[in-house]
């Protein structure tokens, strides 16, 4: 039966009067609306307190129903609250103790403590699931998107502890199944494969918070920050344990010059004063043959290219024939390079690589095979006293300019930290960890000639090339020394960079650079304090030559390219004993604030000091700015003029 309409009929007129009047509209019942008031009057006392009551009990079933659902759901949600904050917490927890990484019983808790991240996390996410509340409140458009994104935020959290402690047991096992100089090609294969995949698959948890709101959007972008961070270091570490494999002879036998730099006298790095063999084969390392490089004399350049830039600069250094200028550039990949065909043309024998080692780098390593003993020095070297005895001890007991009875000594106490680690267990995850923060301060650099491998080293930070990251941002301060003594151990360097930014965004640089030289003053002539009678001529003397690398495409006057930079240098200067220096360069970066922010990159010199630095930045809405920092690793800085 067709629905009753009355010729004159308002909107949601069947509904005005209850159920009773809508039913007759739906049978299609004729009925008249005369005399309303009277009617109205008349249904209130018979039929529209029954419908009354019968809407309120409707409204109050349902209001109810909601009322459950809504209590319901807010258990389930609280549940996987306090769920999620004990398995962030976790997390935190983990990350901010990386050293228990370095020990068996280490890894066994970081192993449970993210088992139990992922118990947590799939315990919120079955609270979820499990919530009719939920499901029923899933339906509304905002609310529905907020429920979707609690669900998923869960779920990446369980697969990050599942994943994750996959990665520490594969860890543990490969230290636990290597022992001294020899390290399980197979489970270090595993390892890489499995930090591959992992970091490939935490790329894809990094999800946009954009549609998430309140306490749900703040957890999406704490998980998202430490996901980013622990992509960058899988990525890295991917990188760095393809390139283990290829460096640890998994393809066959290879052979690397160990270059020792002494950083008493430094260049961009020490001045390569020793060498030795590094061998590796299967998984087994040894060192032997460390030496004086006087044996590898050249008497003439090797046969190998200079780059325009570096010979416009370095040229007159003769960095492919004389070891103590190779590394005047700061590029170690150019350094490695020349060092090869050195030592090529110096032995008829082909090194596979480079590998740039100084004192701070064998300071990590005697810390973890303890004290060693080496012919010509007197007593132990040990983490506590190698940089003095080395870069001090050596050549004050030997006051004289005579050397012919002491050769440099780092490359052979690098043997014998080698050599003693056959009988001293040395656990690989804690090698890796010292060896990776060396690689940070540019202590420890490698070259390797096959292009692949210099590729690899490269993504993982240990090429010590200057243009590898944020060519465009990129600052290089070297303080190198022009004396042929052992000054540096007394030298410190302090960086003052004012910029002013103009309302183009144009950045106008002045760098000062203080140079302190704390040698002891009144001193008698040494082989350690000079003079040397061609750049200096009284003891205790520092003569410097100081170089800026600036960022790809600034304007630097007289500014040269090299090494994927703009070099400008060298300033000299003469220091005398307790006296302070001062050097000062210029540079213009056009169009250097992006989006309202001037982003600038530091790249560390390995001296023996860190150099520190400060950063003023005038102009701007914001008025003057100031940033310090030590430039003893990679410095990014960021500042909204």
């Amino acid at each position: 039966m067709a629905t009753y309409k009355h010729h004159r009929q308002h909107r949601f007129h069947s509904l005005r009067y209850g159920y009773r009047h809508w039913a007759w509209h739906q049978d299609g019942i004729r009925h008249p609306h005369k005399n309303r008031k009277k009617k109205r009057k008349k249904r209130s006392s018979v039929l529209q307190i029954p419908e009354k009551r019968f809407v309120l009990t409707v409204t109050g079933i349902a209001a109810g129903i909601l009322l459950l659902l809504a209590a319901q759901a807010a258990y389930a949600i609280y549940n996987a609250y306090s769920q999620m904050s004990h398995a962030q917490a976790k997390i935190h927890a983990v990350l901010n103790a990386k050293n228990e990484l370095l020990t068996p019983n280490g890894r066994s808790q970081a192993a449970q403590d993210l088992l139990e991240i992922a118990q947590s996390a799939q315990s919120a996410s079955q609270s979820l699931d499990s919530s009719i509340g939920l499901r029923v409140f899933s339906i509304l458009p905002f609310v529905g998107t907020q429920i979707d994104g609690a669900q998923q935020l869960v779920n990446d959290v369980a697969n990050f502890g599942h994943v994750g402690g996959g990665l520490v047991v594969a860890a543990d096992q490969l230290a636990q199944a290597s022992r001294g100089t020899t390290v399980n090609l197979a489970l270090l294969a595993n390892l890489r494969h499995q930090v591959t995949l992992a970091a490939l698959y935490f790329k894809h948890l990094n999800r946009p918070t954009s549609t998430l709101i309140g306490p749900l959007g703040d957890a999406r972008a704490k998980f998202n920050h430490v996901d980013a961070q622990v992509t960058s270091l899988l990525t890295k570490g991917s990188a760095g344990l393809r390139y283990a494999e290829q460096f640890l002879g998994a393809s066959g036998p290879r052979s690397y010059l160990l270059a020792g730099e002494n950083q008493a006298e430094m260049r961009d790095q020490g001045a390569v004063l020793s060498f030795a063999i590094l061998s590796t084969n299967k998984g087994h390392f040894s060192v032997s043959l460390a030496q004086s490089v006087g044996r590898l004399q050249l008497s003439q350049p090797a046969p190998i290219p200079i780059p325009p830039g570096t010979n416009q600069v370095f040229g007159n250094l003769f960095p492919t024939m004389v070891w103590q200028s190779t590394n005047a550039t700061g590029d170690f990949g150019t350094s490695g390079a020349f060092m090869t065909s050195m030592f090529h043309a110096a032995t008829g024998y082909r090194v596979d690589g480079v590998i740039g080692l100084d004192v701070r780098t064998l300071q990590s390593l005697l810390r973890l095979t303890g004290a060693v003993h080496v012919a010509g020095i007197h007593g132990s070297v040990d983490a506590g006293n190698v940089i003095n005895v080395l870069l001090y001890r050596l050549y004050k007991d030997n006051a004289t300019s005579s050397q012919v009875l002491r050769h440099d000594q780092i490359a052979a106490v690098a043997q014998a930290a080698v050599n003693k680690m056959n009988t001293t267990h040395v656990d690989v995850a804690r090698l890796a960890k010292e060896l990776a923060g060396d690689a940070q301060r540019r202590d420890l650099l490698l070259y390797d000639v096959r292009p692949t491998n210099e590729r690899l080293i490269a993504r993982f930070g240990g090429s010590g090339q200057l243009a590898a990251t944020h060519p465009n941002s990129t600052f290089h301060l070297a303080i190198e020394s022009a004396v042929a003594a052992k000054l540096d151990y007394f030298v410190h360097g302090h960086a003052v960079m004012h910029i002013h930014v103009d309302t183009a965004g144009d950045a106008f640089i002045s760098t000062t650079v203080t140079i302190t030289n704390d040698a002891p003053a009144g001193q008698a002539p040494s082989y350690q304090l000079g003079p040397d009678h061609v750049n200096s001529f009284h003891a205790g003397d520092y003569v410097t030559r100081t170089y800026l690398w600036s960022p790809r495409g600034s304007v630097v006057p007289g500014g040269v390219n090299e090494s994927g930079l703009v070099l400008d240098g060298p300033r000299v200067a003469t220091i005398a004993p307790q006296q302070k220096g001062e050097v000062s360069f210029q540079t213009v970066l056009y169009g250097a604030v992006h989006h309202g922010a001037l982003t600038l990159h530091f790249v560390p010199q390995s001296n023996l000091h860190a150099t520190t630095l400060t950063v003023i930045v005038d102009g701007g809405s914001r008025g003057r700015q100031q940033v310090s920092t030590v430039l003893n690793r990679d410095r990014s800085i960021t500042l909204n003029p």
